[in-house]
């Protein structure tokens, strides 16, 4: 039983471990969509257009990412 709550434990804290960066990674991935889009508006469409597409690619992945820590969160109980 002791070795199955150390278990849970690890698990647990991989998961927090994964959750936090991601959080920090959304944050960061938040400004450059708004910077994108405020290139977009002055103008400058190129550059934005690029930042816009690397912006819903990194916000894709992050979220693959949760998805897939919490379903081997779930799938180890």
């Amino acid at each position: 039983m002791n070795a199955e709550k150390k278990e849970n434990l690890v698990r647990m804290q991989s998961y927090k471990k994964v959750v936090n960066q991601n959080k920090r990674i959304i944050k960061i991935n938040l400004v450059v969509l708004a910077a994108s889009l405020l290139l977009t508006i002055l103008g400058m469409e190129k550059v934005g257009s690029y930042l816009l597409w690397v912006g819903i690619f990194v916000l894709f992945v992050t979220t693959i990412s949760s998805i897939l820590a919490s379903g081997s969160l779930r799938r180890q109980r």
